[in-house]
This record gives structure tokens, C-alpha cells and sequence, in this order.
């Protein structure tokens, strides 16, 4: 596996990459816009570039203890499979990890709901305001201070 050091800057950008389709894919779940500047493009593709680079040059320097080395200078079809097995693992990880957070979080919420109506069977929020955390029922207004 003594592949070319353009793998490096490659499995950087396919990182970025995914690291945006899940910035989307989770503003959309929001429902928030979802800004992207490459402002903060650059330092996350610089810290991940340098991560791997790293990792590259410690590989590299223990492969080299045991054997002659000699890196690829090209980009191959063996790059092509690693970067898009990679990328594609990561997306597919992503996917299945969002589904799984989705249903998990439209239990919990219809746990809290339920709980929330049996343990309050005769409470409809619908006719007050919520004020600062606290409900006030307009019917209900027994504070003579607050009377009119």
C-alpha cells in the first residue's frame, strides 16, 4: 500500500466533503439555512490534511524499518478505489447513523407527549401563554394582581 502522497490531499477533500453533505443534511432536518463560507472551509480541510499527513509520514517511516519503500507517483486506479471506498463507507455510516438519531429522537418525543398528557389529562396548552417558562392559563387567572 505505498500509495502517491496526492492521496493524502484527496482523502482531505473527501472528508470536507462528507463533513458538508452532513452540515446540509442537518440544517435541512432543521429546517435552518445552512451556511457555508469557506472561511471555515479552509482551517477544517488545513487540520485535516495536516492529520493525515501526519498519520502518512508515521506509516511511512514504519514501513520503511522493515522494507525498501517507494511511493506511487501517480494517481492509479487502486487511488480511485481506496478514495471512493473510503468516502462512500463514510457516507453510508452517516446515512444509517442519521435514520437511527431520527427515530430514536421521534420516540423519545412521542414518550414526553404521552407522559405529558396522562400525568395532565385535563390541561389543553392551546388556550394559554407561556411566559418566561411558566404557564398562564387566561381562564384561570387567580392572582389578584395581575386582575383587572
Amino acid at each position: 500500500m505505498e500509495r502517491s502522497a496526492l492521496m493524502i490531499v484527496l482523502l482531505a477533500a473527501a472528508m470536507m466533503g462528507v463533513n458538508l453533505v452532513e452540515r446540509l443534511r442537518l440544517a435541512r432536518l432543521t429546517g435552518n439555512p445552512a451556511p457555508i463560507a469557506m472561511t471555515a472551509l479552509l482551517p477544517g480541510f488545513a487540520v485535516r490534511l495536516g492529520g493525515l499527513a501526519g498519520l502518512f509520514i508515521i506509516f511511512l517511516g514504519f514501513l520503511a524499518l522493515f522494507r525498501d519503500t517507494s511511493l506511487a507517483r501517480g494517481f492509479g486506479l487502486e487511488d480511485a478505489a481506496i478514495l471512493i471506498g473510503v468516502t462512500g463507507f463514510a457516507l453510508a455510516a452517516n446515512a444509517i447513523s442519521a435514520r437511527i438519531a431520527t427515530t430514536e429522537v421521534s420516540t423519545v418525543m412521542s414518550t414526553l407527549n404521552t407522559s405529558f398528557r396522562n400525568a395532565n389529562p385535563g390541561s389543553d396548552l392551546a388556550g394559554g401563554d407561556i411566559i418566561e417558562g411558566e404557564f398562564h392559563d387566561a381562564e384561570d387567572d387567580t392572582d389578584p394582581a395581575t386582575r383587572r
